[in-house]
């Protein structure tokens, strides 16, 4: 195939290109070529700065092999690559430039938050661009369309798991965040065969179990997104249906706020593809919480259902 453009202004080319591929079974790639090509993807900005060595510790692969990939893609070598996608000097985020100044009026924080909150503001301009990419809709689709959804997150990630769970309930039916109580995840594998699909929310952390539970899934056939972090790439071993978003952000933990914003996005396209029974649903659920005295009337503020003028 013709080799696919990717200087700045030109960029989606090869994103596109990438994209693509990794929707097709007739590209030739390997597994461990999709594995690069969804890293490729997923970590655009950071490409031009990366070694061989680098991307290889990243995939878990070795140099040579990605170099390979690199030469399929039709570059001569990765210094080739690497000139193609070198972005143009950009300006500081607009508006930001006075909280930048007072996080560096704190000698405690100087050079420390500053930075911090300008990879934070980057994760998140990034969890809201992957909305852009067909595999979003991917995603959205299999979470919206069947008839269950089990969620399920492990240790730290267990309560962004809950949180997403207990949200999309508002917005569709037969949601649960799977407690697991037995240890074998039988409430989730019982269920191949159903209309169901299986949200894992996990970081590389906590991975462990998930990628024994994501394993388990991927032979039953079972529909399976993954919301993680940039360091998974474990993930497109078992499905295509993968979100990723930036959590170093060079604070003591890792932050989890790209998580939650993609999550929350996700939510918001799922209630748009049910646009015409999301305001009934989420209507029969606030009367629920009236009836169980879950809410404080007092302040509840009436909201707006997405899509609904």
């Amino acid at each position: 195939s013709d080799k696919p453009s990717g200087k700045r202004g030109q960029e989606m080319d090869l994103n596109t290109f990438l994209e693509r591929g990794l929707a097709s079974e007739d590209t030739g790639w390997s597994r461990s070529g999709r594995m690069i090509a969804s890293h490729f993807r997923d970590n655009w900005d950071r490409l031009p700065y990366e070694t061989g060595a680098s991307l290889a510790a990243a995939l878990g692969l070795s140099e040579m092999t990605v170099i390979r990939f690199i030469r399929q893609l039709g570059y001569a070598n990765l210094k080739d690559f690497k000139e193609a996608l070198k972005p143009a000097a950009g300006a500081e985020a607009a508006g930001m430039g006075n909280v930048f100044k007072r996080l560096q009026l704190d000698p405690l924080n100087e050079q420390t938050l500053e930075k911090s909150l300008q990879r934070e503001l980057e994760a998140v301009t990034e969890a809201y661009k992957l909305t852009t990419l067909p595999r979003w809709r991917y995603c959205v689709e299999a979470i919206a369309d069947p008839q269950f959804v089990s969620v399920v997150g492990f240790q730290a990630s267990r309560g962004l798991a809950i949180d997403f769970a207990s949200r999309l309930q508002y917005v569709r039916p037969k949601v649960r965040f799977a407690e697991d109580h037995a240890g074998v995840s039988a409430e989730i594998l019982d269920m191949s065969g159903d209309s169901h699909c299986l949200v894992l929310v996990d970081t590389h952390s906590y991975a462990r179990k998930g990628v024994l539970l994501a394993e388990k899934a991927r032979d039953a056939g079972m529909p399976l997104v993954i919301v993680t972090d940039k360091f998974s790439n474990w993930a497109y071993e078992y499905t295509e249906l993968v979100l990723q978003g930036e959590t170093y952000v060079e604070t003591f933990w890792d932050s989890s706020a790209s998580l939650t914003v993609i999550l929350n996005l996700l939510i918001n396209s799922i209630a748009r593809r049910h646009s015409k029974t999301v305001e009934a649903r989420t209507d029969s659920m606030k009367e629920r919480g009236r009836h169980f005295g879950e809410f404080d009337q007092r302040t509840s503020l009436q909201r707006t259902v997405p899509g609904r003028e």
